[in-house]
């Protein structure tokens, strides 16, 4: 750049009024300009400010947008969740109740196929007549009284408790015994069912069949076989009546051969545990008595016996 040349002189003749003018209007303008510039510094800073409140602002809106979306897929989510859980639970109850149903109606034929099945046997099965259900009544009484004695004489320790030489004048003096009162009754029961039952054979009249079940002075072998003969004849007769009921196709005769075959299966299992126990049990050889040991029937005091028996509180 060319300066400026003035050939003209110039003379400065200093003036303090304009110095001083001069000075503070320059004072003045450096003022303004500081004042501007801080000015601009302070509105530099609170646009910056600004700016980052608005940029915080907008990430922060811009988060809580995504979490609100979030939630609200969440939510979305458990409710359809909540929805399909709904519908498959009344699914599964329909096809509960389906099942149900399927159940209930297969119950219902099958109900209906054994009503009709035991409609056509009531049809094709007569009742039996009274004559012969009093027979079979009585001949299962009879069995049950032959039970009942043996079962009571097993209570009381067995046949052995009757057949002491003491004991068994029990049931010739029921007076003195209660044990011995309470066999005879059992066994004039059975004596009387069984009479009824036989009629018609003549060892089994009750006075005959009666006499036979008490055991005597000379043991209760007897008593025994009376006991078990009896027994077979009895279900023999039961046999038969069942087998003539079967062949009439008489309405209950399946019931009372399934309480005849229950008796036997009872007899036969009482059996089996009485040879267990004899098996079980050793065996005493006998000692043979000696000659002036020898019972003669003829010559027993029976004076002496009796008190034995009340020694004994028989």
């Amino acid at each position: 750049m060319a300066s400026w040349f003035n050939p003209r002189a110039v003379t400065y003749n200093a003036n303090p009024y304009l110095v001083a003018q001069s000075g503070a209007i320059g004072d003045t303008l450096y003022k303004l300009y500081t004042d501007a510039r801080a000015n601009k510094q302070e509105q530099d800073r609170q646009n910056e400010l600004k700016r980052q409140f608005e940029a915080n602002f907008a990430e922060n809106q811009r988060q809580f947008n995504e979490n609100q979306k979030f939630k609200e897929r969440e939510y979305q989510d458990s409710q359809n969740k909540i929805k399909f859980d709904n519908n498959l639970a009344l699914q599964k109850f329909y096809l509960e109740q389906q099942k149900l149903k399927e159940s209930k109606r297969q119950f219902n034929e099958s109900q209906a196929r054994e009503l009709n099945k035991d409609l056509d046997l009531a049809i094709k099965q007569k009742n039996m007549p009274v004559s012969e259900q009093k027979d079979l009544k009585n001949v299962f009484t009879a069995l049950e009284q032959t039970s009942e004695l043996q079962n009571y004489v097993d209570e009381k320790g067995g046949w052995g408790e009757f057949g002491g030489f003491f004991d068994r004048f029990k049931t010739l003096w029921p007076n003195i015994s209660q044990d011995g009162a309470n066999y005879n009754a059992l066994a004039s029961n059975l004596a009387t069912s069984t009479s009824e039952v036989l009629k018609g054979q003549g060892k089994f009249n009750y006075e005959k069949m009666n006499e036979d079940l008490k055991p005597s002075i000379v043991g209760t072998n007897k008593a025994q076989s009376t006991l078990n003969e009896a027994q077979k004849m009895l279900i023999n007769r039961a046999d038969e009546l069942i087998k003539l009921a079967e062949s009439q196709n008489y309405y209950g005769a399946n019931e009372a051969r399934e309480n005849l075959n229950n008796y036997i299966s009872k007899i036969e299992n009482r059996a089996k545990n009485n040879e267990k126990i004899l098996s079980n049990t050793e065996q005493t050889p006998t000692q043979p008595l000696k000659n002036q040991e020898v019972l003669n029937i003829n010559n027993i005091d029976l004076n002496a016996i009796e008190a034995e028996l009340r020694r004994r509180g028989l």
